[in-house]
């Protein structure tokens, strides 16, 4: 919704002083203020300010230029403010409903909050955006206010009978979506699309409608061209009809582009060297006018489009740049993935069918019929994730008889090894028969969370040894491993730990095995001396150590004798979870600047830190200002290099999966790094021992 600085009084005499000043002389929107003079903006306006007056149809651009639109002079004119709410409603969501609601006696702003997010799935969490518009509202007369309440006036109620409202459609778990059935040349395209056909589709990479996206502008537009080619049309006679009915398509490279997308869209065919003419399916489409069929068609043409619905459905909801990155497992002969525009495309064209619906500015989610529809569909089999390579660092060293890489100091293990660790810890612990294997199993457990150690073993002595930390705030480790075939240990006496402790000067016994029983357990967690750990969980943490590794500090709690065994995990998890937590955040901060650069209304992509807090909370992110900069001076680090920062903000400089290629790397060069080392170390080590 478009604001205005100042009090609500002096909203419209800005606003028409705007018009005014815009349609006499148009002013370049890429210098100064917005490219306005500061004489000419009222109240101070930024850029950002009147990018929300063109998506709400006061304002138009025309390149670099801002004018009012058609509907705004009218209203300038005619001083009927009818006109302006109207002109708000069909382009902002939550305008005429709002007044709706304040009819059906919700009259507080938290009310009214309340309505939105319930009843409009609008993801506010504050009464900014229902504020703003009902000082709209009560300026134009439609609303007034008084006892802390919104009321509607004669003329709101008047204007409110006059609307057509829309609401999210509710789905029914009783209820079926009949679909209208694909008949004749349509039906015998879907029945076409085997799993050959489906790859063979075209990528759609540079999908271009030209017109207004909003209010079947997309449908208009592609049923005019498309009709157009009835029964033929030339290359010269398209290029003029699309700059003829399209203001903004003025170029013959426009043009070409509109005239290839509606051939990608399976809409046009060439006919000779300078003629097109609508295909057999686009004919039958023109003269229905089903949406549905315009998605057959476009589906059976142009690959990840019915897909879309699929992993929408799945979601729940996503955005066009998640999607994006998706779309390589169902394109495997391009390279790299989708654009989040050419998604953008896909995805207005499902929702001018009415088969996506959009809860907010980015988010997008499938109809009922959405559903319906593309559970209908021949879709294509997503690939499976290509399989992760991992540099050659050859093999850890391993002791004599045992089952397992046992990681040393200064070992350089692959990432794989984990798992192999920690199914060997679980598969150990019931193997009775051979309790030797759990205790060294434990040991490369261990060693692989960074604890390097030794298997002991024998008769009056600990069954292994392991540092915890790094340099003086360091301290030993005594490892007691219990197996037990049948479930957690029986009673054992655990009087000898404090001499296997001392004989080697650990401060403290790890007693591990698959649970103990009663009276054993409670004396070992009474034991200030003694951590308890379970197999189950040692496995656990290993395995996580590939994808959310904890420091030496970090894995105190799963050694810390003060802590008894059914804390540890959750000891644990605040740890996992705040990486987890912080790398979801960097993901949206980067996805949020991508949709901002791609976005063809916002010069530059540049936000500031409040405008990406905004846009965190629209996504379910509640985090401080602290850990937001945090995460943006990360992303800016000259490693990572992904998102620049200067006194205009934020914007980002590589997309998703750059970014995801630039973080991934650092491991890698990391493990390249350590190879080399030890290559250069061994080879050192052999040129001494030749000459010596």
């Amino acid at each position: 919704m478009p604001v205005l600085s100042g009090v609500r009084s002096t909203w419209i005499p800005a606003l028409r002083e705007l018009i005014a000043g815009l349609s006499g002389e148009q002013h370049p929107s890429g210098s100064g203020s917005a490219g306005l003079s500061p004489d000419g903006i009222p109240g101070g306006l930024t850029r950002h300010q009147l990018q929300r007056f063109v998506r709400a149809g006061l304002l138009s651009r025309d390149g670099s230029l801002f004018r009012p639109t058609p509907a705004a002079l009218a209203w300038q004119r005619t001083n009927d403010h009818a006109l302006l709410v109207e002109l708000l409603h069909n382009n902002v969501r939550f305008v005429g409903e709002l007044m709706e609601s304040v009819a059906a006696g919700h009259q507080t702003l938290e009310q009214l909050l309340r309505v939105a997010r319930d009843e409009f799935d609008l993801t506010w969490d504050t009464t900014g955006p229902v504020h703003n518009r009902t000082t709209w509202l009560v300026v134009t007369g439609m609303v007034d206010r008084f006892g802390g309440q919104f009321h509607l006036t004669d003329a709101g109620r008047q204007f409110l009978a006059t609307l057509v409202l829309g609401r999210p459609e509710r789905e029914d778990p009783a209820s079926v979506v009949e679909l209208p059935p694909a008949v004749g040349v349509i039906a015998d395209l879907i029945d076409s699309l085997d799993e050959a056909a489906l790859r063979n589709r075209v990528d759609g990479a540079s999908l271009y409608v030209p017109g207004a996206t909003a209010n079947g502008g997309m449908l208009d537009a592609l049923r005019m061209l498309t009709e157009a080619a009835i029964p033929s049309i030339t290359d010269t006679g398209f290029a003029q009809l699309v700059q003829e009915s399209f203001p903004k398509a003025q170029t013959a490279s426009t043009g070409r582009t509109a005239k290839d997308s509606l051939k990608a869209l399976g809409l046009l065919e060439r006919t000779s060297s300078t003629t097109w003419s609508a295909t057999a399916a686009g004919r039958v489409w023109v003269e229905s006018g089903e949406p549905l069929d315009l998605a057959r068609i476009v589906h059976s043409s142009v690959g990840f489009f019915g897909e879309l619905l699929g992993e929408l459905d799945t979601a729940g909801q996503s955005t066009s740049g998640a999607l994006a990155e998706l779309s390589r497992l169902y394109l495997p002969n391009r390279e790299k993935p989708l654009t989040r525009t050419a998604i953008t495309v896909r995805l207005n064209l499902l929702e001018a069918c009415g088969l996506v619906t959009r809860p907010s500015h980015t988010l997008y989610r499938t109809t009922p019929m959405g559903r319906a529809f593309g559970r209908a569909l021949p879709c294509q089999s997503a690939d499976d994730m290509p399989p992760r390579l991992e540099p050659d660092v050859g093999t850890a060293h391993r002791p004599g008889g045992s089952s397992v890489d046992v990681p040393q100091p200064g070992a350089w293990l692959p990432v794989s090894a984990g798992e192999t660790i920690a199914a060997e810890v679980v598969s150990a612990a019931r193997d009775s028969a051979d309790y030797k294997r759990l205790e060294r199993a434990v040991v490369a457990a261990l060693g692989y969370l960074g604890m390097p150690g030794r298997h002991v073993g024998g008769r009056g002595a600990a069954d292994g040894t392991v540092r915890h930390g790094i340099g003086t705030d360091s301290q030993v480790l005594a490892i007691e491993a219990k197996t037990s075939a049948t479930g957690p240990v029986a009673e054992q006496s655990l009087f000898r730990l404090p001499r296997h402790r001392e004989d080697l000067g650990a401060a403290v016994t790890l007693l591990v095995g698959p649970g103990f029983q009663g009276t054993m357990l409670k004396e070992a967690d009474d034991d200030t001396a003694i951590a308890v750990i379970e197999t189950d969980l040692l496995a656990e943490v290993v395995r996580r150590q590939d994808r959310t590794p904890l420091t030496p500090a970090q894995l105190s709690g799963l050694v810390d004798p003060a802590l008894p065994a059914a804390r540890r995990r959750s000891a644990l998890s605040i740890h996992w979870n705040a990486q987890e937590e912080r790398s979801a955040l960097e993901y949206a901060l980067v996805e949020i600047l991508n949709a901002e650069a791609e976005d063809p209304l916002e010069e530059g992509g540049w936000l500031d830190l409040t405008s990406l807090r905004r846009a965190l909370r629209s996504r379910n992110h509640r985090t401080d200002e602290a850990s937001v900069v945090e995460a943006l001076g990360f992303l800016a680090s000259t490693r990572i290099g992904v998102v620049q920062h200067s006194l205009r903000g934020y914007r980002s400089t590589a997309g998703l999966l750059t970014a995801g290629q630039r973080l991934q790397a650092l491991g890698q060069q990391w493990t390249t790094a350590a190879n080399s080392h030890h290559r250069s170390s061994e080879g050192h080590t052999a040129r001494t021992e030749s000459t010596s």
